[in-house]
């Protein structure tokens, strides 16, 4: 019922309620029982970091935090067996060169349309449900046919990806991804006609700049997704691991980078467990003994 993401004044309260007031105990035991699992976790963070490095593909993504009324940033890197999480001061390309994670990493990142992550890895792809909500955002406003045809043909060729994959198909053919490929040229030819047409367009800027990215910057790593069928069409996962940093800044803020960082370490592990169908009780149990769990 209570997540690990409430303060150490909230964990005394819940303690002292759940046993009628009997047993009180102090902040500073908190804060010590939470550096010492810090300490016991390491061996299964190592452990995370050398199975993510290892990875065809990961996860990167980014949540603002508050610490003592401060803007820190959570960061990311997350698979289907494992996630890892940091605490940084600043969101900068030199503070992630910093972590081994991402200066060693030599897979597909998957991501949204930041440009954070350049340098790392061999190969990017982009969410394509962020790009549809980018597209919605502008088709819900302006009567242009492009924006709502782009987001179709997204999901209509996600699908057929999965309908292939199913079968085990492991890609597109040459001349078949072509002719995608052309399609999505000729939407674009005509969602940037109707743009440059319409004078009175009160999202001129927002789809100029959305237009510009699928046109030329980043339409390699919107259509990656097609080229590679070993790599998810989106960032979901990555976010998934994210929902309870969000959730405590939403109820809860961090006093310290310090106590940021336990956060991480510790949800790094517990999530990973999650994923893994063990028991994150007794795998703490067994973290505290020595023991690494974690495949």
């Amino acid at each position: 019922m209570y997540e690990s993401y409430n303060s150490t004044d909230a964990t005394q309260n819940i303690i002292s309620s759940i046993t009628n007031n009997s047993l009180e105990i102090p902040k500073s035991t908190l804060i010590n029982w939470s550096n010492e699992a810090k300490e016991k976790l390491m061996p299964e963070i190592e452990h995370i970091e050398h199975e993510i490095l290892n990875s065809y593909y990961a996860h990167f993504d980014e949540s603002q935090i508050k610490v003592d009324g401060e803007t820190f940033n959570e960061v990311c890197a997350s698979t289907k067996k494992h996630t890892r999480m940091w605490t940084l001061k600043s969101k900068k390309h030199e503070e992630l060169e910093k972590i081994n994670v991402f200066n060693s990493f030599m897979g597909v990142i998957i991501k949204d349309g930041t440009d954070l992550y350049n340098g790392f890895g061999t190969a990017f792809s982009q969410c394509i449900s962020h790009i549809q909500r980018y597209l919605k955002g502008i088709y819900d406003y302006i009567n242009h046919k492009g924006p709502k045809k782009m987001a179709e043909y997204l999901t209509k060729y996600n699908d057929y990806r999965k309908e292939l994959i199913e079968k085990g198909i492991a890609k597109f053919g040459e001349d078949e991804l072509k002719k995608i490929f052309s399609e999505y040229d000729e939407i674009i030819k005509l969602w940037k006609k109707e743009w440059m047409s319409d004078e009175n367009n009160p999202q001129y800027d927002e789809e100029r700049k959305l237009l510009s990215r699928m046109e030329d910057s980043d339409k390699e790593q919107i259509l990656y997704f097609l080229k590679d069928f070993k790599v998810p069409s989106t960032n979901n996962q990555v976010e998934t691991d994210q929902r309870n940093i969000k959730i405590k800044q939403k109820i809860g803020k961090f006093r310290s980078d310090g106590g940021a960082e336990i956060y991480a370490i510790i949800r790094s592990c517990i999530n990973t467990y999650k994923k893994q169908g063990i028991n994150v009780y007794h795998a703490l149990i067994k973290s505290f003994s020595g023991e690494t769990i974690i495949a």
